[in-house]
């Protein structure tokens, strides 16, 4: 009986196939990236981020005209991973070429601060406000 045994499992792990753990995880699915903007009041805000960042090089802080939002901290992510809240004053669109980017800075209107800048990764970054700022009215003399 024990040898049947013994000889039935043999011919299972003869013709099992062996499963072993693979590191490969193909078929690849290529990471693709985003760009994300936050809008900060205040130098600090803004500065804490890049700390926060810790030197990554798709972190960026920039400056604005806006009065109410200061500076911005634009951020190259994983696609999928974040989400961007509706409410959020800035939004920023990533082109191929410059050529592309200054076309859509051309004809963006001037009262959404349009920013343009090129990011680490060859991207041409286009930052502007959701909706125009409103214009200050004259003071009276």
């Amino acid at each position: 009986m024990s040898k049947k045994i013994l000889l039935l499992t043999v011919v299972l792990l003869l013709v099992t196939p062996s499963v072993r753990a693979d590191d490969n995880l193909c078929p690849c699915i290529p990471m693709s990236y985003v760009w994300v903007v936050t809008a900060c009041e205040t130098w600090n805000c803004a500065q804490s981020a890049m700390i926060l960042a810790n030197g990554d090089p798709f972190v960026m802080a920039m400056p604005t005209g806006s009065d109410q939002h200061k500076w911005v901290v634009m951020r190259r992510v994983a696609a999928g991973s974040v989400t961007v809240s509706p409410d959020e004053p800035f939004i920023i669109d990533s082109y191929e070429t410059m050529g592309e980017a200054s076309t859509q800075y051309s004809a963006a209107d001037p009262h959404t601060l349009p920013m343009l800048v090129s990011g680490h990764d060859g991207k041409a970054l286009l930052v502007r406000l959701r909706q125009p700022q409103q214009k200050r009215a004259a003071a009276a003399h």
